[in-house]
């Protein structure tokens, strides 16, 4: 009954804090209890959180809106691997495909830049997935559905001694996908109708070894998806984009306690590559490769640095940390796909990065008040240097509530894509960019008492240089302009309640500037002024439980807004879960702008239909 009451989150400080204390907006929710709503994938995990948005792009790949920011290939996004940074280099791109579903424990996300432990690619929000620990229980599953969905994953953990343990899992999934159909006029083609298949193949594995506070932490995953092309050869067929990527992450850390202090030492190497075939590209039948030169060994991003949390005295606390970072790029290319001999155009030449960041946070607390003030300095060769601020003050109100008053900043810098791309008449890279800013501001009331947990808040955000995507006439392509200086404001509200044989969830965030056309704001077109997400789940008789969630997108860029509805059944008989998932109920039709440039009228499609998935799990 007292669950909420007990739960911790880490990704805005660097201790377990609950969620009344902790200096940001955070929502936690949990894989089980989300698994027993009908939710069954990472990004539907990430969907459920408030003002958030996962959703498919026209290139095929998931597109991550947090408060109405977002970026093509997700570089406004960080996403964290049990607090380890991992993304593609060169163009951003995050492993949304990447973690195996029986390893994943819960997940945690920052709404706006929320801590001062994180740097590029942190100003919409940072998403952190945590993956199982525990030493008592092992899974395997298996589902088949719609689509031809065949998924497998496993979790298996081993105690080797009073010190340290094993964790590895493993996840296989392939399915046809969806048909989408396309009525639409195309920029320079016109009028196009045609369907494309979307499919869908991934693999992924995990190894992690504990020893006392010794960490080695290994990671590798492979997807495939099916797009559409902006690249035409005819006035009649739409041609698919095959997007291959790839990454492997490896990550050690140490730490050391004392009764006053903790020091932790880490490095991390994330290799991560994409391939991209570009069907009919020059002539019917004739396709291309778009690829990184000796299979993307050298597209690596290689951190390491430490940090030390000191306790003066029950009052005041201090972290301070320095991390450097080289982000290396290989030659991008494009290959005919049946000859790749020699390239016919190179998009990007190699290059590397080096980011040089230093950070401190001080906290005091006074009778019923905490005060936090820190900041981050970030060092970037091609940037250039930037000191991002956070502030905080928490009031506990008594041993259950708060009320949080919070600011913070997010630097952005450019990624290479962005800078240096270049097929000219196409897309290309502007070298005059700068970094990006997005300063928060926050407040918020917290209550978590036994069985429930609340959280409200209001929020204005203001972004500087923000990054744009857009159409140059100037210059004849696509191409990046620091263009956005605009205001946001909204309300979110997340409230989560259990009892002995249920749970309640249920969340909705509001943008005021939602849905509305803003010359300096052209990103706020694409965003829905109100999101509602709502699941429970209830326990029947002793070994069966039901449960549903619904999520209503509101309108945007001139699409209806759609609510979808899931369910689950479960039924447990000794070691094994047996349940079933249905999918879009009322079969919605589900329509998300294209955001491949700021100023598209392009609509891409989501899933589409009714679709079930039958599954078993195994512990042991």
């Amino acid at each position: 009954m007292e669950e909420l009451l007990q739960v911790r989150v880490s990704v805005a400080s660097t201790k377990l804090e609950s969620v009344i204390e902790t200096p940001a907006i955070v929502s936690r929710y949990n894989r089980v209890d989300l698994e027993k709503l009908g939710i069954t994938t990472l990004r539907e995990m990430f969907n459920f959180i408030p003002g958030v948005i996962v959703q498919d792009s026209l290139g095929g790949w998931a597109s991550v809106q947090i408060r109405g920011i977002d970026e093509n290939f997700n570089q406004k996004v960080l996403f964290l691997l049990d607090g380890v940074p991992y993304h593609q280099p060169s163009h951003s791109i995050i492993p949304m495909e990447g973690v195996p579903w029986e390893s994943i424990s819960h997940v945690e996300v920052i709404r706006g830049p929320g801590a001062v432990f994180y740097g590029t690619q942190a100003s919409g929000g940072v998403f952190n997935v945590i993956t199982r620990k525990n030493t008592e229980n092992s899974s395997a599953s298996l589902k088949v559905g719609s689509n031809n969905l065949i998924e497998s994953s496993g979790y298996f953990n081993k105690k080797l001694s009073d010190k340290s343990s094993i964790y590895v899992a493993a996840e296989y999934r392939t399915e046809d996908g969806y048909t989408a159909t396309y009525n639409e006029v195309f920029p320079d083609i016109g009028l196009i109708t045609d369907d494309v298949e979307r499919y869908l193949e991934r693999q992924s594995a995990l190894l992690r070894y504990n020893n006392n506070g010794l960490i080695l932490q290994l990671q590798a995953f492979s997807d495939i998806t099916v797009g559409i092309n902006d690249a035409y050869t005819n006035e009649n067929t739409l041609q698919p984009l095959l997007l291959d990527t790839k990454g492997q992450l490896i990550h050690i850390e140490d730490s050391w306690n004392t009764d006053s202090s903790q020091i932790t030492v880490f490095a991390d190497y994330n290799n991560y590559t994409l391939n991209i075939q570009l069907n009919n590209l020059f002539a019917p039948n004739v396709h291309a490769l778009a690829t990184k030169d000796n299979n993307g060994k050298d597209d690596y991003r290689f951190r390491y640095g430490g940090n030390i949390a000191y306790n003066f005295n029950e009052s005041l606390d201090i972290v301070a940390g320095i991390e450097q970072e080289t982000r290396s790029r290989d030659f991008y290319r494009i290959y005919f796909l049946d000859d790749q001999s020699s390239p016919l155009v190179t998009l990007l030449e190699e290059g590397k990065v080096d980011e040089f960041s230093a950070y401190t946070q001080l906290e005091y607390s006074y009778q019923s008040w905490r005060f936090l003030v820190g900041g981050r300095y970030t060092d970037n060769d091609i940037s250039g240097q930037e000191t991002t601020p956070r502030a905080a003050i928490v009031y506990k109100i008594d041993e259950y509530q708060s009320l949080k008053a919070l600011y913070s900043t997010g630097f952005n810098s450019p990624n290479p894509t962005q800078t240096s791309i270049n097929l000219a008449g196409d897309v290309e890279g502007n070298e005059d960019l700068t970094a990006e800013v997005v300063k928060t501001f926050d407040i918020a009331y917290s209550y978590s008492r036994a069985n429930t947990l609340f959280v409200a808040n209001i929020y204005s955000l203001e972004a500087n240089d923000f990054i744009q995507k857009r159409f140059s006439e100037s210059i004849g392509a696509i191409s990046f302009f620091n263009e956005g200086n605009f205001k946001r404001k909204g309300a979110e509200l997340d409230f989560q309640m259990v009892s002995q044989d249920s749970k309640l969830f249920v969340n909705l965030a509001y943008q005021k500037e939602g849905n509305k056309e803003i010359t300096s704001d052209t990103a706020a077109f694409n965003t829905p002024r109100l999101t509602i997400s709502i699941g429970a789940s209830t326990e029947l008789w002793n070994n069966h439980s039901i449960g549903g969630n619904i999520s209503y997108i509101g309108e945007r860029h001139n699409i209806d807004g759609y609510s979808l509805v899931n369910l689950n059944y479960t039924a447990t008989i000794s070691d094994f879960d047996l349940f079933v998932v249905v999918r879009n109920i009322f079969d919605q039709e589900i329509l998300n702008p294209d955001i491949s440039t700021q100023n598209s009228t392009l609509v891409a499609q989501g899933e589409k239909g009714v679709n079930a998935q039958l599954g078993v799990r195994f512990h042991f």
